[in-house]
């Protein structure tokens, strides 16, 4: 029992809370003794202005790194802080902070940074919890369709489609019968709006620079380094294609990409425990519905 209630999540966060809002209002109370003017710059004060301020809730950490901070640094850590408290007390003073919803938030965004933070250091990267999400999350790593090919363009003659296709078929067999490899084919056609060569290039950017009947008559084609084919109609004219290579859609294998999942799941994990703890806090509210 002890040890379930030391991994909870939202028992890290009640106590992580208590402390941060704990300093706050010691601080608060030694503020009601002293002048209204007089802004306190201690060790604790400043911890806690880094530790929102990185929006990652860890006092050890915070504590390195203010004791490592150059004398320059740490003045300007001071600086901060103070300029911060001063307007913080200045709206405070003129009432800006009455029923105003941007307060509001930043307080709920207070809240939520701080289980953000419990998350982040409850997580867990077992390898099969890992490769679990993985396969329960197999489309979202899915890898589209592409293409590498290269194209002769020729351009339609305003009104004779038949000569600009007469054109096309003529070059077709001087392209093959030549036998002009990929990276000659600069040297023929027409100038096109867009790229010469396309390399792995899906299917829909494809369909963006030629249309999508262009696109379905590459789809019709195999690869094949050494011979032109074609003509392909575009909206624009003709094209003739030597489709290098054509790479099928596929979700790839999970040790190809277990350092990208790994990220993922973290996040998720994160995502799954920060909103664990804010809902249990929403549970401890009764709500009643007057609409």
């Amino acid at each position: 029992m002890i040890r379930t209630l030391i991994k909870d999540p939202l028992l890290h966060f009640m106590l992580l809370g208590v402390c941060l809002f704990g300093v706050y209002n010691l601080t608060g109370s030694e503020e009601k003794q002293l002048d209204k003017n007089t802004i306190v710059v201690d060790r604790d004060a400043l911890l806690t202005f880094m530790q929102y301020r990185a929006r990652q809730f860890n006092a050890k950490d915070a504590s390195q790194r203010l004791d490592s901070m150059s004398g320059d640094e740490r003045e300007q850590l001071i600086h901060d802080f103070v300029r911060e408290e001063a307007l913080y007390r200045e709206a405070q003073a003129l009432g800006m902070s009455d029923n105003d919803y941007i307060i509001r938030r930043r307080s709920v965004q207070k809240l939520e940074f701080i289980a953000q933070g419990v998350a982040e250091q409850t997580v867990s990267m077992a390898a099969d919890k890992v490769e679990t999400y993985f396969n329960d999350h197999r489309q979202d790593y899915y890898e589209e369709a592409s293409y590498t090919f290269t194209h002769v363009f020729i351009k339609n003659d305003p009104g004779d489609s038949d000569a600009a296709r007469q054109r096309a078929a003529d070059l077709l067999q001087q392209l093959n019968g030549q036998q002009v490899e990929f990276s000659a084919a600069t040297r023929f056609g027409d100038r096109f709006l867009y790229h010469r060569n396309y390399v792995e290039r899906t299917p829909d950017f494809i369909a963006s620079h030629f249309g999508d009947a262009f696109r379905n008559q590459l789809s019709q084609m195999k690869p094949d380094r050494h011979q032109w084919q074609g003509p392909v109609t575009s909206a624009y004219g003709q094209h003739l294609v030597m489709l290098s290579n054509y790479t099928p859609g596929k979700v790839p294998e999970f040790t190809d990409i277990r350092s990208r999942v790994e990220q993922d799941y973290r996040i998720w994990q994160q995502r799954q425990k920060q909103e664990l703890a804010i809902q249990q806090i929403v549970e401890q509210y009764h709500v009643e519905k007057h609409l």
